[in-house]
């Protein structure tokens, strides 16, 4: 869904109807009765920027505006109302909302009932900066009111003004999705914010404080996502090793994911993202003793030196963060392992910058997300001396990227011959004539399988080929119940 539309489906009953939001996918606080009528479904085009708690709050919307006879097309030229779901991580995303901004002005004058909102993090950080370079935009929202975007949408339309809700709200479990959401694999938010604080950071300011839901509402999403066809979860966060501290009595991931475990019918379970601060030991052993939990962990380094670490924020130093691979990795000796790093953040030196080369060789990703530091207005970091030129930021990127590569070719190639667990989701994208499926160390494989196994379905396939970004295979049975120690 990242980056365009997401399909929709149409339904019929023109009538006006009047829709409680508690009966449409929400559960929690009492909710506002909002009436939108149409005399046809009116089309909604959503676009998302950003990560997977993006793409959550997008299907969420998506399945709220649908039980408020919204249907969900490819096409912002057809679309009564398009959603910009942003991010605000770093500048060139923001780059990319605000040029997509610019587009969509000119759409809007060749179509002057079109709606137009943003939301997400910049609706939250940046408003001012939204409403001033993209006056055309009909409403702005943060991911606190996203369970009021009916509300919000009927406001705009009827009253023909511009509508901005960016404060705090009490945490609302949103449940609708829409007809086109993925049904094998799903996303479920276990908690929302982050109070670590890392300097060049604007989460904490954007998503707010850590909160979390109750595991009961949490394993009911579930239970409802399996009842449509869905085998695999992934429990979302933004420090979602967190979780738990907040509720009364106090709980941690570790319960969550032993009750997740037993949902009859799921297959895996995955959670992201990880702070390696609130890694605990039970966290580590339920990775080994929980039956469903993939063995596969992203684990954000940001940078090997503890020098620039401390400058960071980030709560822990180099060699504790080698500890805990230490400890994962003796205790599910498989396990795949992924991770975020910023090259040039300020005062990064060239000793600095060769130590986190080091700490990818010595740790041996299966996968690294790299990025360039980007200056944040707000954070500490963006007040910190010795910022970095961008030609040395783009230089020391092209490095990583370069040992990166070969660190994660040579995880790859150990799979070659070897018996993997794949969990179909599709046909190929490449070839139509393949299907498609994800290891339980998250590679993609394709393999022959059209017409013997269906989507959702757990086979066993031998890995034939090794490519940069994903894997061939042949089909060698279909097992009748997940084999956790397989990849």
């Amino acid at each position: 869904m990242t980056g365009g539309g997401c399909r929709g489906e149409r339904r019929r009953s023109p009538r006006r109807q009047l829709i409680d939001l508690i009966r449409s996918g929400c559960y929690g606080s009492s909710q506002r009765q909002t009436r939108i009528s149409w005399t046809r479904m009116a089309k909604l085009h959503v676009i998302t920027y950003g990560c997977q708690m993006n793409e959550y709050d997008s299907e969420r919307v998506a399945g709220l505006l649908r039980e408020h006879r919204y249907e969900l097309t490819d096409s912002e030229t057809d679309a009564d109302l398009i959603l910009v779901n942003t991010c605000a991580i770093r500048e060139k995303a923001e780059d990319k909302v605000f040029s997509k901004l610019g587009e969509l002005r000119a759409l809007k004058a060749r179509k002057p009932g079109l709606l137009v909102g943003v939301m997400g993090c910049m609706a939250q950080l940046q408003q001012t900066a939204v409403q001033k370079r993209a006056p055309h935009v009909d409403l702005v929202f943060g991911s606190a009111a996203v369970s009021r975007v009916a509300e919000l949408v009927e406001r705009a339309r009827t009253e023909r003004r511009h509508v901005l809700d960016t404060g705090e709200a009490p945490l609302v479990k949103i449940t609708a999705r829409p007809p086109s959401a993925d049904r094998v694999r799903a996303y479920v938010t276990v908690m929302e914010g982050c109070e670590k604080h890392c300097t060049f950071c604007v989460v904490p300011r954007t998503r707010g404080r850590e909160r979390s839901h109750a595991p009961e509402t949490i394993v009911a999403e579930v239970r409802g996502l399996v009842a449509e066809g869905c085998r695999e979860v992934t429990l979302l966060g933004q420090t979602v090793n967190a979780y738990g501290r907040d509720l009364t009595p106090p709980t941690d991931l570790p319960a969550l994911m032993r009750r997740v475990n037993d949902v009859e019918g799921l297959a895996r379970i995955r959670f992201t993202t990880s702070n390696p601060y609130n890694l605990t030991p039970r966290m580590i052993a339920a990775m080994r003793e929980v039956p469903k939990v993939c063995e596969w962990f992203h684990l954000p380094l940001q940078s090997g030196s503890n020098r620039v670490l401390e400058r960071m924020n980030r709560g822990y130093t180099r060699e504790r963060y080698l500890a805990l691979i230490d400890d994962l990795r003796a205790a599910v000796p498989d396990i795949a392992l992924s991770t975020d790093l910023i090259v040039g953040f300020p005062g990064e030196s060239e000793e600095d910058f060769l130590e986190t080369l080091a700490m990818v060789e010595r740790v041996g990703y299966d996968n690294v997300f790299a990025f360039r530091y980007s200056r944040r207005p707000g954070t500490p970091a963006a007040e910190m001396t010795e910022q970095i030129p961008d030609a040395v930021k783009a230089e020391r990127n092209r490095r990583l990227l370069d040992v990166v590569q070969r660190v994660v070719a040579a995880r790859a190639a150990a799979l070659a011959g070897r018996v993997v667990e794949v969990l179909v989701d599709g046909v190929s994208r490449r070839n139509p004539g393949e299907l498609s499926g994800r290891t339980r160390c998250n590679r993609v494989v394709n393999f022959d399988g059209l017409g013997r196994v269906r989507v959702g379905d757990l086979v066993h396939a031998r890995v034939t080929e090794v490519l940069p970004h994903s894997l061939r295979a042949a089909l060698e049975s279909v097992p009748e119940e997940a084999v956790c120690s397989s990849r």
